[in-house]
C-alpha cells in the first residue's frame, strides 16, 4: 500500500508544472535538512552533558587532592618542629641516648623506604646522567583480588598485550595495585569511550616504570581516577587508579603492555619499544597476577 501511495504521489508531482515540482522538492529537501540539524543538536547537547558530568568528577577529585596535600604539609610542619625539639634535647647531658633512639624511631616511621638500595640503569639517550640510587620501598598491603582470564587474555591489539579482569566482593570497580616500586610515566587519555564499533583507543592510561625493570602501561582505567602525577614515586602495591572501561572496550578490564623505557631530562620516564615476545613478558604478568591474588603478602 505504501509503495502504491508513493508511486501515486510521484505521478501527481510529475504532472505538476515544473515550477511547482521545484517548490515541492525544495520543501522536502529543507525539511530533511532541518530534521538532520535538530538530530545533530540533540546529540551534541547529550555529549556536552556527558562531558560536563566527567569534568565535575575530575574537579571534585582535584579538590580532594588539594585538601590532602594541605594536610600533608601541616603534618610535615609538625614533624619539623618535633625534630628541632629532639635536637635541643641532644644538647642536654644525660639525654643523648634517649634523643638518639627517638630520632632513629622518627626516621624509620617516616621514611617511605627501607635501606636496601637499587639503581635504575635506564638512562636518557641524550644525557650522561643516570638516576640516583633509589631505596627499595616496602610493599603496601591490600585486600587480595580475584582475576578472570578470558578468551582475550592474549590481546594482539597491539601485539603482545594482555587483557584480564580484576574483581573483589563481586565488584569490578577496584583499585589497581602497582606491580613494582618505580616512577609514574605519562598519565593521559587516549581515544574515545564506546563499544567495539564506536570507541577507539585505550582510554585512561597510566604508565609505571619499574626500578631497574620495564615500563608497564595500564589502559581503560576510570577517567580521572589516577592517584599519581608523572614523575611521582610509587610503591609496590600502592593504588594507581580504578579499573574501568574507557576507550574502545566491550566491558570493564585491565589492558597491559610492557615496554622498554628511558628517563627524560625532567626525570619522567619515557616509554620506549613495546616488548612483543611473550616469553619475556608473560612471566612478569604471571608474577603480577600471583601478587594480586595474595594481597602483597607473597
Amino acid at each position: 500500500m505504501s509503495t502504491n501511495m508513493n508511486q501515486t504521489s510521484l505521478d501527481i508531482l510529475q504532472r505538476l508544472p515544473e515550477e511547482f515540482q521545484y517548490r515541492e522538492l525544495k520543501g522536502i529537501e529543507l525539511r530533511t535538512q532541518r530534521q538532520s540539524q535538530e538530530q545533530r543538536e540533540r546529540t551534541e547537547a547529550e555529549n556536552q552533558q556527558w562531558i560536563a558530568h566527567w569534568e565535575s568528577q575530575a574537579t571534585d577529585k582535584e579538590r580532594a587532592r588539594a585538601q590532602y596535600q594541605a594536610a600533608v604539609n601541616r603534618g610535615q610542619a609538625v614533624c619539623a618542629i618535633a625534630s628541632l625539639i629532639l635536637l635541643s634535647f641532644m644538647l642536654i647531658p644525660g639525654l643523648n641516648r634517649m634523643a638518639e633512639r627517638t630520632l632513629k624511631l622518627y626516621e624509620w616511621t617516616h621514611s617511605p623506604a627501607t635501606t636496601t638500595a637499587t639503581t635504575v640503569t635506564n638512562a636518557h639517550p641524550y644525557s650522561n646522567k643516570t638516576t640516583a640510587p633509589v631505596a627499595q620501598a616496602k610493599v603496601v598491603p591490600f585486600r587480595p583480588l580475584k582475576q578472570h582470564r578470558g578468551p582475550h587474555f592474549y590481546d594482539d591489539t597491539p601485539t603482545g598485550s594482555y587483557d584480564y579482569v580484576l574483581e573483589r566482593d563481586g565488584s569490578t570497580a577496584v583499585p589497581i595495585p602497582s606491580p613494582c616500586n618505580g616512577i609514574i610515566g605519562r598519565v593521559w587519555f587516549q581515544g574515545r569511550t564506546g563499544n567495539l564499533s564506536t570507541g577507539f583507543g585505550a582510554g585512561q592510561i597510566v604508565e609505571v616504570a619499574c626500578d631497574g625493570g620495564k615500563l608497564w602501561l595500564f589502559g581503560h582505567l576510570v577517567k580521572g581516577s589516577p592517584t599519581k602525577q608523572p614523575g611521582d614515586r610509587i610503591t609496590k602495591g600502592e593504588d594507581i587508579g580504578i579499573q574501568g572501561k574507557t576507550g574502545r572496550t566491550s566491558g570493564v578490564h585491565i589492558h597491559n603492555q610492557i615496554h622498554e623505557y628511558s628517563i627524560g631530562i625532567d626525570g619522567v620516564p619515557v616509554r620506549g619499544a613495546r616488548i612483543t615476545d611473550r616469553k619475556l613478558t608473560q612471566p612478569l604478568i604471571d608474577e603480577y597476577r600471583d601478587f594480586l591474588a595474595t594481597g602483597g603478602d607473597k
